[in-house]
């Protein structure tokens, strides 16, 4: 499990939500997507199509447990906040010339990604598959439906 994995996981517990790193829930809304404004020590999150506008302080090196609880609402309230397993088909094999694991999505032309650990390229995949369907959406392109196996090894 990656590290924004983890993060993620334990924010959506609500376990320990004051004992979640300021720098490490920041990074976790980086990753989703977030843009980031800076005043004072105000850290100001924004998302296109996203409502809510989210404002972080940090209490020493920690976020604060209801901007904890207030990231949770916004992960389980948007799916692709979760980390979940896209349904397009996942090509995978190491490259010893990059020396990582390439993962390659036929479905989806030109979507690509790498990763040191098998795991890593997978996560990896995920986030670029978010990225590519948000940006073919952005640009009124059509998204493919996943069909499921198209390889055979």
């Amino acid at each position: 499990m990656g590290k924004h994995e983890k993060i993620q996981t334990a924010v959506l517990s609500g376990r320990s939500d004051a004992n979640i790193a300021f720098a490490d829930l920041l990074s976790l809304l980086d990753g989703l997507g977030f843009k980031l404004r800076v005043k004072g020590d105000h850290h100001i999150l924004t998302k296109e199509g996203v409502a809510e506008i989210i404002n972080l302080q940090p209490i020493g090196r920690m976020a604060k447990p209801y901007q904890v609880k207030q990231a949770r609402g916004i992960l389980t309230k948007y799916p692709w906040g979760l980390i979940t397993m896209s349904k397009y088909e996942l090509v995978i094999y190491w490259s010893n010339e990059d020396n990582a694991f390439i993962v390659e999505v036929p479905e989806l032309p030109g979507c690509m990604a790498d990763g040191a650990t098998y795991q890593e390229a997978v996560a990896n995949a995920e986030r670029v598959i978010g990225e590519w369907v948000e940006t073919a959406t952005d640009l009124g392109r059509s998204i493919p439906e996943p069909r499921g196996r198209l390889l055979y090894a």
